[in-house]
C-alpha cells in the first residue's frame, strides 16, 4: 500500500512510466546511478573545502542507503510481508554513528564537523528516497542540500560578522597581559560574558584564552575589531570562533 502511494504521487514516475518504480534491472541501475551522481556532487563540494568526509564518503553513504531501500522494496514485494520502511529507519538511526565520528572539539574549544555530520545524514535520507523510487523528492532534496552547502555559508558568514555576540580565541604574550586586554575591551564598551583559560597551550609559553563577549551594537563589525586586537603589542594571535 505504501509503495503504491509513492508510485502514484511521484510526477517523474507518472511521466516516464511505472517501470521506473518497479524492481527491474533498468530501475535498479537508474537508482544507483542517481545515488552515485548526487552523492558524488555533494561529496565533491565538501572535498573542495578539505572536509574529512569527501567524495567517496558521500557516494558510499548515498549509494548504501539506496541499496537498503531497494532491498526493502524487494523483500516487501516478493514476500508480501514486513514493514516497507523498516530497513530505511535503521539507516536513519545508524548514520548517527558515522556523523558522531565527524564531530570533534579542537584545542581551541571550537566544535568542528557539525555541518559534515548533518550533510551525511541528509545525504543518507536522499539515498533512501532514491532507493524507494521517489525521484521527484530526490531531485529537489539534492538541490536543497547542494544550495545549503554551497551558497548559505556566505550568508551565514555575513550574519555572523554582524552578530552582537562574539567568541574569540586569543593568545597573549604573558598572563599579565590579560589585565591590559580587559581594560581595552572595557574602553570599547564591550562586555565579557565568559573567559576561559586554555590549558592546552600551557607548554607554549603563551597565555591563551577563549572569550565570549557582548558587543555594544550591531554596527560593531567583527573584522575591524579583530584587526584592532591583532595590532595590540601584547596579542600574539587572535581569531573568531564559529560553532
Amino acid at each position: 500500500m505504501i509503495l503504491e502511494v509513492v508510485k502514484n504521487i511521484d510526477p517523474i514516475t507518472k511521466l516516464l512510466g511505472d517501470w521506473l518504480f518497479e524492481i527491474n534491472i533498468f530501475s535498479i541501475l537508474i537508482r544507483l546511478f542517481l545515488a552515485i551522481l548526487f552523492g558524488g556532487l555533494i561529496g565533491g563540494e565538501r572535498a573542495t573545502k578539505k572536509q574529512a568526509a569527501g567524495l567517496r564518503t558521500y557516494i558510499l553513504v548515498c549509494a548504501g542507503a539506496c541499496i537498503v531501500m531497494i532491498t526493502n522494496q524487494f523483500i516487501y514485494e516478493s514476500f508480501d510481508t514486513g514493514d516497507a520502511a523498516r530497513l530505511g529507519a535503521q539507516v536513519i538511526s545508524g548514520i548517527g554513528f558515522l556523523g558522531a565520528g565527524a564531530i570533534l572539539v579542537t584545542s581551541r574549544n571550537q566544535i568542528k564537523g557539525l555541518t559534515t555530520a548533518a550533510g551525511l545524514w541528509a545525504c543518507a535520507c536522499m539515498g533512501l528516497s532514491i532507493g524507494i523510487g521517489f525521484y521527484t523528492l530526490s531531485l529537489f532534496g539534492f538541490i536543497v542540500i547542494l544550495i545549503v552547502l554551497t551558497l548559505l555559508p556566505k550568508l551565514e558568514s555575513l550574519v555572523n560578522m554582524r552578530a552582537i555576540r562574539m567568541e574569540i580565541h586569543i593568545e597573549l604574550d604573558t598572563r599579565h597581559s590579560l589585565k591590559s586586554l580587559v581594560e581595552f575591551l572595557r574602553e570599547k564598551g564591550i562586555t565579557i560574558i565568559s573567559l576561559e583559560h586554555n590549558q592546552a597551550y600551557s607548554s607554549s609559553g603563551l597565555s591563551v584564552y577563549t572569550i565570549f563577549i557582548l558587543l555594544p551594537d550591531k554596527k560593531f563589525h567583527h573584522k575591524d575589531f579583530l584587526i584592532e586586537l591583532k595590532e595590540l603589542d601584547f596579542v600574539n594571535y587572535v581569531e573568531e570562533l564559529f560553532k
